[in-house]
């Protein structure tokens, strides 16, 4: 539980059965009839306070952030599985669909990509990241440059159970710090290095397992994060509206436990009452609004998700008393937490295009969303970031208007979903590279109750597929296809997903030898999806015909002319021959049902030469 010392001022409670609006007393009616005089009066006497506490407040965040820390590691077992050193002149490539375990890496010297989910990153030199149990992760280094790294993997295991005849533990798959590190690099090295050479076979068991013990704590001391800037460093301390910033962090982070109204309006360097006021103009509800929004919505995503009991979820959001979290949740969506995930829910808000085609497919026009490439019906566009590396623009009113039951987002952009309108909806989150596009549309047809509409779609496509795949083989016969792109990103050669998909899947067309190489022992539609290849290197990447994406289409006939001329691409043997095709990118980068048969039907076109009549 977090709480504050008792001070005689409103709480946002966990469980409290007489939660009431804050604002209602008298200093609230006060600020209501002279706002510019108290207003003055409150952000005076906070900046007062601010100026003449600012090294004590920052000691206090400080100790509350290496509390937590502590509270942590007290009922935190670590384990570590491996540890090993890299030092190589030649290209290093590291892939894993699936992080077996949390997964620490230093790159001290290090030049190339990075792609964690469909995150892609330019590293250069010194760099640190952390990443959980199941993380997509891909390392590429630069030709020609040294790569020296460390990559040190461990377990963590949390106290499930402690008494004084026991304690009883269980893997725990998250972790208290996740993505880039930002320093100090010296340490981590000197920890790393040391946790590598224990990992070696030929060290006593004994001392070696308390070593590695207190060097992955000494490692996590160093990742964890903290308050520490100081007054001259805040990055935001000239934002007007970093106290909102704080705050909706704090309220998101802790909505589980209680949270009190002082700990807030400390947070914003406000008095409490006028720290109410400005919340709910700011966001359009007032904290214990907001809070009970964020527990409900999350109680939501539970109940479409999971298989928890009703008293777990009511623990999960933060209420003890499960019939009470009922009674809340009844007034608050209209149904019983029982009936809930039996309801069809059509007012849904999709956050990535992909998902938009989906939603389309199965009969759902959404009530705004993502869009890209070609759908029957329009619904309002939102303007959000292809990449969670990019700025979130797209207003908070957006999604107060449309008023949504369901908000819809890939993994890479739920953080930042649940950022800006967690207390808006439920959001509900579908992995990107865990299955492949049928896998996509499956889980949201159960979802959104359309799980019969999705069976008829995957039908007729693969009827549709059948009929081109005879064309294909009656009038061009077999056929090796290679599927790149040349876009911004480099050159690359696709496999069975994305862009590949049509071409290996659908018409079942064989690819070039490194890309089948790639794909052996790897599930249909996951696992390897692109390579990076360099013009005139075509061992293993001959074909027949070469199909190439590109964002430049308007000078499609001066691209055409010079791949014949240059002689690296003119000794593919697709170039050779003439059977280039160039396609638009932006036509065919939407991996989803809707587009992946409009992209057939130009598949079969090019490939037979004539019109598709399918």
């Amino acid at each position: 539980m977090i709480s504050e010392p008792n001070i005689d001022h409103s709480r946002i409670p966990s469980d409290d059965k007489h939660e009431r609006p804050l604002g209602d007393s008298n200093n609230q009616r006060s600020a209501q009839t002279a706002p510019g005089k108290l207003a003055q009066y409150f952000m005076t006497s906070s900046s007062r306070a601010s100026l003449t506490s600012k090294n004590a407040e920052l000691s206090s965040k400080n100790t509350a952030f290496r509390a937590e820390f502590n509270q942590f590691l007290d009922h935190t077992l670590i384990e570590l599985r491996r540890a090993v050193y890299v030092n190589t002149s030649s290209s290093f490539h590291s892939r894993s669909d699936e992080l077996p375990h949390h997964t620490f890496i230093y790159m001290h010297r290090f030049n190339g990509t990075h792609i964690a989910g469909t995150e892609q990153t330019r590293v250069v030199r010194k760099a640190a990241c952390l990443y959980p149990p199941g993380t997509s992760l891909e390392l590429l280094s630069d030709v020609d440059h040294d790569a020296e790294l460390y990559i040190v993997e461990f377990d963590l295991f949390r106290v499930t159970e402690k008494t004084e005849a026991r304690r009883i533990y269980e893997r725990e798959h998250g972790s208290p710090v996740a993505g880039w590190i930002q320093g100090p690099f010296y340490g981590i090295q000197r920890i790393a290095a040391q946790l590598t050479e224990l990992a070696q076979p030929d060290h006593q068991a004994a001392p070696r397992e308390i070593k590695v013990q207190l060097l992955l704590t000494e490692l996590l001391c160093m990742l964890w994060p903290e308050d520490n800037s100081s007054p001259a460093a805040e990055p935001e301390q000239d934002d007007p509206e970093s106290w909102l910033k704080s705050t909706l962090q704090y309220m998101q982070q802790h909505y589980m436990h209680e949270i009190k109204l002082d700990t807030l309006a400390e947070l914003a360097g406000m008095h409490p009452s006028y720290y109410s006021q400005l919340f709910k103009s700011r966001m359009q509800k007032n904290p214990i609004e907001y809070i009970t929004h964020l527990r409900m919505n999350r109680a939501k995503e539970m109940l479409l998700t999971s298989d928890l009991r009703i008293r777990d979820i009511a623990r999960e959001v933060g209420y003890r008393d499960e019939f009470y979290f009922s009674r809340r949740f009844r007034n608050h969506a209209g149904y019983a937490p029982t009936a809930y995930a039996k309801q069809v829910h059509r007012n849904i808000v999709s956050l990535s295009y992909p998902y938009t085609d989906h939603l389309m497919t199965l009969g759902i026009t959404p009530c705004a969303a993502q869009i890209q490439g070609h759908l029957p019906h329009l619904p309002r566009s939102l303007q959000m970031p292809f990449h969670a590396y990019e700025p979130w623009e797209q207003g908070r009113q957006a999604f107060l208007d449309v008023n949504p039951d369901l908000i819809l987002t890939k993994d890479n952009a739920a953080a930042k979903a649940i950022e800006h309108i967690g207390d808006v909806a439920p959001i509900i989150t579908i992995p990107w590279n865990q299955t492949d596009m049928f896998g996509h549309l499956e889980q949201i047809a159960s979802i959104v109750d359309r799980t019969q509409a999705a069976k008829e779609w995957i039908d007729r496509h693969e009827r549709k597929a059948e009929r081109a795949r005879k064309k294909i083989k009656e009038q061009a016969g077999s056929l090796t296809v290679a599927v790149g792109t040349l876009t911004a990103k480099g050159p690359r050669m696709y496999s069975h997903r994305n862009f590949g998909h049509v071409f290996y899947r659908t018409l079942q067309l064989a690819a070039p030898k490194r890309i089948q190489a790639e794909l052996q022992g790897k599930a249909p539609g996951v696992g390897f999806n692109w390579m990076s290849f360099t013009p005139g290197e075509w061992d293993g990447l001959e074909a027949d015909v070469l199909v190439l994406a590109t964002d430049s289409m308007h000078n499609r006939a001066a691209l055409m002319q010079k791949l014949k001329n240059d002689p690296l691409w003119n000794s593919h043997p697709a170039v050779h021959s003439g059977r280039v095709h160039l396609v638009d990118w932006n036509a065919w980068v939407v991996y989803a049902p809707y587009s992946i048969n409009i992209q057939l039907d130009e598949a079969l076109s090019m490939l037979t030469n004539k019109p598709a009549l399918l």
